[in-house]
């Protein structure tokens, strides 16, 4: 509109000129062509004025009405960010959590730890030979079996190890650690059937000391938060099994006073030890110091301790006792708190 009327006065104008060339106007024509011309603009400058109030009012609901198209757009945009993301980050923004990347593992660590748990119960024989006179029958064989009690135990050790990064989600560590348990004394009642006597029981007790050495192999999981590491692992060793005043007291038929490992009620041997274990580590910020919990399962192997003779002046002598103990379970709860390098 705008366009065409500045396009009709500008052909008025030349048209009006090329008529009049060779003529003068007058004044009375100058001036009806000037209020013309004055008219025409003063048209020009309303429509130019009504455009700019339409805008201004256009603009809000137009911009109003691109607000639900745009945001389909961003929810599209995210849903594509997240697909094309790394699992870790994907998780944290579809979750809102922190965007954080896996942690890099690496270096040597240290830790000390503590605990309890359950022993089981095992199988015991014991094996060893009365010196009996020939006038009431000559030596008599032992071989008492039975089982031992199952009781609690506590725990105290410490660990040294090396961590590796691998891949982006794998931190392997190899270590070593070292643990002493000792708990309730394991107690048992010991039957050794004989056609010389009516019977023939013991009762005997086991203060017993552990001490386990292992080398573990330890594999943690990087996640979402940097802080927290879970692991699981498991190892393979030595356990020294140490009891110290020991009991065998025979109860039928009674010797009151009697203890049958009384020249050497002390007896240590060496046996097979395995475990497993599963826990999580938490991070105290950056200082490379962290608390971590877990469960045990430890399996203390089959073990033969040899005691001393009975020797009293009233009693038969007899042949130093061996005492077979079959393999032991632990349940176990530790706490503790290391350091990385």
């Amino acid at each position: 509109m705008t366009a065409r009327k500045c396009f009709i006065v500008a052909a008025g104008l030349m048209a009006t000129s090329a008529a009049h060339a060779d003529d003068i106007p007058s004044n009375a024509e100058l001036f009806r062509m000037l209020k013309a011309q004055q008219q025409t603009i003063s048209e020009l400058r309303a429509e130019l004025k009504q455009a700019k109030q339409e805008r201004r009012t256009a603009t809000p609901r137009e911009a109003r009405e691109a607000v639900p198209a745009v945001r389909p757009a961003g929810r599209d945009a995210a849903k594509e960010t997240v697909a094309v993301a790394p699992p870790a980050q994907a998780y944290a923004m579809y979750t809102k959590g922190p965007a954080a990347l896996p942690a890099s593992g690496g270096g040597a660590y240290v830790g000390v730890f503590g605990g309890g748990g359950s022993r089981s119960s095992s199988t015991i024989s014991q094996f060893g030979t009365a010196f009996f006179v020939e006038a009431v029958g000559g030596p008599l064989a032992i071989d008492a079996t039975g089982r031992t009690s199952s009781g609690g135990v506590g725990f105290v050790g410490a660990h040294l190890g090396y961590e590796w990064s691998y891949g982006a989600y794998l931190r392997p560590a190899l270590e070593i650690e070292g643990f002493y348990l000792a708990g309730n004394q394991p107690r048992a009642t010991l039957v050794n059937p004989t056609d010389r006597l009516a019977e023939h029981t013991f009762d005997n007790t086991f203060p017993t000391r552990t001490t386990v050495l292992l080398a573990n192999m330890v594999v943690g999981f990087n996640t979402p938060y940097k802080s927290i590491t879970p692991y699981i692992g498991g190892g393979i060793g030595a356990a020294n099994v140490a009891i110290n005043g020991a009991t065998s007291t025979q109860t039928d038929p009674p010797e009151v006073g009697v203890n049958h490992f009384n020249s050497s009620p002390g007896s240590s041997a060496w046996t097979f030890a395995a475990q497993a274990k599963a826990g999580a580590r938490l991070a105290l910020g950056d200082s490379g110091a962290y608390l971590f919990g877990e469960y045990r399962y430890l399996y203390v192997g089959d073990v033969n301790q040899v005691f001393g003779s009975t020797a009293y002046p009233t009693h038969a002598p007899t042949s130093p006792w061996t005492t077979s103990f079959g393999g032991t379970s632990h349940h176990l709860a530790a706490g503790g708190v290391g350091f990385s390098f």
